[in-house]
């Protein structure tokens, strides 16, 4: 959790804020294409068929960043009266916010081993200006996974409640109605209690051993 109200809070975060943004551009821009291309032409109506921050900036979200260490972006309103299928379109937008988050960290490191292959990585540790950079795109590698696999946690309203509410028998979908209507205080008892990480950190360190290994190659 970040101290926002202390010098080295103030720094960290302003630090870390272009990993976040670019995370979070990705993953709602992604939501809204992938409505988009399934129907959804209010998407583009709505201006979030683009990796603008701003388009995908959420006041309050910000703020718990900021102050409590988690948050989050505007969410993509999904109008499906135009899908083919609702169920499994809706599914597709889900998930295409965590797909992408992850496909986005493995360019980056992709991209990382083509950087030292060449010599640019060796050249940018050796720079103060470079070590910024590069912890800025450690940061972005990290922020992604953790998006991908914190959005895929199976309580409304993540995109993991929707795929899991598809795959439900419908005897057990009412208990997802259920949860629903208590989704946020849900939530916010994870982050407090720290069960959160329980949750998360098997899948993460999955995902992250996995982008090791392509440095390592």
């Amino acid at each position: 959790m970040l101290n926002m109200f202390s010098k080295d809070g103030i720094i960290s975060f302003l630090y870390f804020l272009p990993a976040l943004l670019l995370s979070i551009s990705i993953h709602e821009f992604f939501h809204s294409y992938v409505a988009y291309k399934l129907g959804d032409k209010s998407q583009k109506l709505s201006g979030r068929l683009t990796l603008n921050p701003l388009a995908h900036f959420d006041l309050i979200g910000f703020i718990c960043i900021a102050l409590f260490g988690f948050g989050w972006g505007k969410p993509v309103i999904v109008d499906d009266s135009n899908f083919k299928n609702r169920a499994r379109d809706n599914v597709l937008c889900a998930i295409a916010g965590p797909i992408s988050n992850i496909l986005f960290a493995i360019l980056i490191t992709v991209m990382l081993k083509l950087s030292n292959i060449v010599g640019l990585y060796g050249y940018l540790a050796s720079k103060a200006f470079g070590v910024i950079l590069l912890n800025m795109i450690m940061l972005t590698i990290q922020f992604n996974i953790v998006f991908a696999v914190f959005n895929l946690i199976p309580i409304p309203p993540l995109a993991g409640s929707v795929v899991l509410f598809y795959f439900l028998p419908a005897r057990f979908k009412k208990i997802m109605y259920v949860l629903e209507q208590y989704s946020f205080i849900i939530l916010i008892v994870l982050f407090i209690s720290g069960a959160y990480s329980f949750l998360i950190t098997p899948a993460y360190n999955l995902i992250a051993r996995f982008l090791q290994f392509i440095l390592l190659l």
